[in-house]
């Protein structure tokens, strides 16, 4: 089918991951892609008024200026976000479908609903009871630079931290995203208060959402909230896959896993054998209220 395009316009993009597994595991996982995000947004004068990676899809609500720039702009950022995942995993291989969903918006209903829709993934899938509770959608970044740490005082913060904020500026300066190994060596030693406050403050560094323009379709903030609260929006164009499960349940699938021994990181999983996934299949599903379907996403056994 021919993709509609309206140039200049908003348009909702909707990515799924090949046999829809899971592919944020952890706090690195969006950390990598929410740079590679914004540093190419930057880079090609793309206007981002929504983004909300979720465990297993992708979706986004960005103003284009052409068909081009928006297929060059998804296709760059995936193929190198990919291209990191699989890197930090020592694996190879796709990992998002190729062909994306879009679908143009236009006129202020329409624009608002896409941002609602966008914003409210995290309820409808029971991650959070709110909208701006949800991390990874960056809506409590408006107003607020440190929403899920303590404030963040340079002057009285231990010395691997300062020694690490500026790192990360200097990778922000030369317009670059980081990568699973700058993480890893800069996370290492530091308390997992500190772990929280640097992933706030790379975050603040590196947005580029454009909150007063999607604040514009509905008059202030407050209201954008109570919105989202009262209205999820729907989404006609793209059709996106309807399960009514909670995607809270791959959280408690990490949890188990990593604090009773039976992994060190997240990272071992799309890569274990198949006997040692079955095995943690078997666990999970008497351990947790996650769906058969969900523990194969979640372990990469989807074809199976």
């Amino acid at each position: 089918m021919k993709r509609r395009v309206a140039e200049g316009e908003v348009h909702h993009i909707y990515q799924k991951t090949k046999g829809g597994v899971v592919i944020f595991y952890s706090l690195r996982d969006y950390l990598v892609y929410f740079t590679i995000f914004c540093t190419l947004a930057e880079r090609m004068d793309v206007t981002v008024l929504a983004l909300c990676p979720m465990p297993d899809h992708l979706h986004s609500a960005c103003r284009f200026a052409s068909a081009e720039q928006m297929v060059r702009f998804v296709q760059q950022y995936t193929r190198i976000f990919v291209k990191e995942w699989n890197h930090s995993r020592k694996r190879k291989g796709s990992l998002v479908q190729e062909h994306f969903g879009s679908a143009p918006k236009i006129g202020n209903k329409a624009v608002r609903t896409t941002i609602n829709y966008n914003n409210n993934n995290p309820v409808e899938r029971k991650i959070t009871a709110r909208a701006e509770d949800y991390r990874w959608n960056f809506l409590k970044y408006f107003n607020n630079r440190h929403p899920f740490s303590k404030p963040l005082d340079e002057s009285h913060s231990s010395h691997k931290l300062r020694s690490v904020l500026q790192e990360v500026r200097a990778v922000y300066k030369n317009e670059q995203w980081l990568r699973y190994s700058q993480l890893d060596l800069w996370m290492k030693g530091l308390s997992s208060g500190e772990v929280q406050q640097l992933a706030d403050y790379i975050i603040t560094t590196w947005n580029v959402i454009d909150y007063v323009g999607a604040i514009s379709y509905y008059g202030e903030y407050a209201a954008m909230l109570r919105s989202f609260n009262d209205n999820t929006g729907g989404e006609y164009d793209i059709k996106e896959d309807k399960d009514n499960y909670s995607d809270a349940v791959y959280n408690d699938c990490t949890q188990i896993l990593i604090r009773e021994g039976y992994i060190s990181s997240v990272r071992e999983i799309p890569c274990m054998f198949l006997d040692r996934k079955m095995e943690l299949y078997k666990l999970l599903q008497s351990r947790t209220a996650a769906k058969p379907s969900q523990i194969k996403k979640y372990l990469h056994l989807s074809g199976i």
